[in-house]
């Protein structure tokens, strides 16, 4: 268990570093986009403090699962909400993929120039494309759901389902946490990391 808490905590500067440039880029989108109401409450900016939800922070340590604060957003700043708000959702784990990249550009180089530091560029990479892949599941309240109501604007509307799939989430989450043999999420999730991290490492000539 202590080797287990040891690493989470290792983990954790990536993981803040990619929490806050996934917040920022929902707050740049939606105030390019017409909403200034992330800008008014100081979230426009990659000072990790404004973005860090500590309770969040410490079930991240604690449990292995963890989130930031969610940047507020006014869709009726935006001229269409179910499409602008689906942009501004998908921002976030789209910046996750960019630092991914960047990783395995840093990765690339580090394999010449600093052999030793490969491990944790390693896993800054792994850990900006699983937390892309996990907000894109379409369930709410994760990004996905938001960009699945872009391209179904119906579902914009339905707030009791959209109440319903919160707890089938939530249920997911607790499922995986507790009964680590019946992870649906990490079932859904790994595959797909897994090809993308390869696909990553193929564009910058490592695959």
């Amino acid at each position: 268990m202590m080797d287990v808490l040891a690493l989470r905590i290792i983990v954790l500067p990536f993981m803040v570093l990619a929490l806050t440039f996934h917040e920022f880029a929902h707050a740049w989108t939606a105030y390019r986009l017409g909403d200034p109401t992330a800008k008014y409450s100081g979230r426009l900016t990659l000072n990790p403090l404004v973005h860090i939800d500590w309770f969040g922070l410490m079930a991240l340590i604690l449990v292995g699962f963890g989130w930031a604060k969610p940047v507020p957003v006014d869709p009726s700043r935006f001229r269409n909400p179910p499409a602008h708000m689906a942009i501004v959702a998908a921002a976030g784990p789209i910046s996750n993929l960019l630092l991914a990249l960047l990783g395995v550009i840093i990765y690339r180089i580090s394999v010449f120039v600093a052999p030793w530091a490969l491990p944790a560029v390693d896993t800054f990479v792994w850990l900006n494309v699983i937390l892309a892949v996990f907000n894109m599941i379409p369930l709410p309240p994760l990004d996905g759901w938001r960009v699945l109501q872009g391209f179904n604007p119906s579902l914009y509307w339905n707030y009791e389902l959209e109440r319903k799939l919160q707890y089938v989430l939530l249920g997911l989450i607790l499922l995986s946490i507790l009964l680590p043999m019946f992870d649906v999420l990490g079932m859904i999730i790994f595959p797909i990391s897994r090809a993308i991290y390869h696909i990553l490492l193929a564009l910058v000539g490592l695959g």
